[in-house]
């Protein structure tokens, strides 16, 4: 009987002979800014005078628009980083102007509305103002001076016990969605107290 000669990848890893060559790791791994060349500071770019703000802006205001469930488990880390634990998609959060913080920020700007803060008529709070400060979503902070608010308990517009949970929200919506009825003049659901005016 004669030999089959059979063609074989092989490699010798520890002086040992193995039949097929190692396989390849085609896993989706985290994306490198810095080797790739794609970090914030490479895309920096000088702005000409009258572009550029006469301040820039201490504050970003930013905040989820979409959930994560499709995204990879280090862009949920990032985002866990930024937003805590417990984020919320629509949730505000304020970070502060840093090339460290920007720079996280970078790596989850597909899941981010940012917008910078804005102090309204250049009036900054300071640490007897932080419970009658009022930031709109357009990014404008305004501190108001009628009237201050002594703690937290008097920002809380209702008890949590009254809110409406989502299943009664659901509720409510189904029921009005099959209580509505098309009225014209054939449906023989219409009642008879509404008259269809051509």
């Amino acid at each position: 009987m004669a030999k089959v000669i059979r063609n074989r990848w092989v490699y010798r890893p520890d002086n040992k002979w193995n039949r097929y060559l190692p396989r390849r790791n085609d896993a989706v791994k985290e994306f490198d800014y810095d080797r790739n060349e794609s970090a914030l500071a490479n895309y920096s770019r000088e702005l000409a005078d009258e572009q550029k703000p006469a301040k820039a802006s201490k504050l970003w205001m930013a905040w989820l628009y979409r959930d994560l469930s499709s995204e990879p488990k280090w862009t949920k880390k990032h985002v866990e980083s930024l937003f805590g634990a417990n984020f919320k998609v629509g949730q505000m959060e304020v970070f502060r102007n840093t090339p460290l913080v920007n720079e996280e920020l970078w790596k989850v700007k597909h899941l981010i509305e940012l917008r910078p803060v804005v102090f309204k008529n250049g009036h900054e709070p300071t640490k007897d103002d932080v419970f009658s400060t009022k930031l709109h979503p357009n990014g404008e902070c305004e501190v108001m001076q009628t009237g201050s608010i002594s703690n937290e308990n008097d920002l809380k517009l209702l008890d949590e016990t009254k809110q409406l949970t989502p299943r009664d929200l659901q509720r409510d919506l189904t029921k009005k969605y099959h209580s509505f009825k098309s009225v014209f003049e054939q449906n023989v659901y219409t009642t008879s107290n509404i008259t269809v005016v051509k």
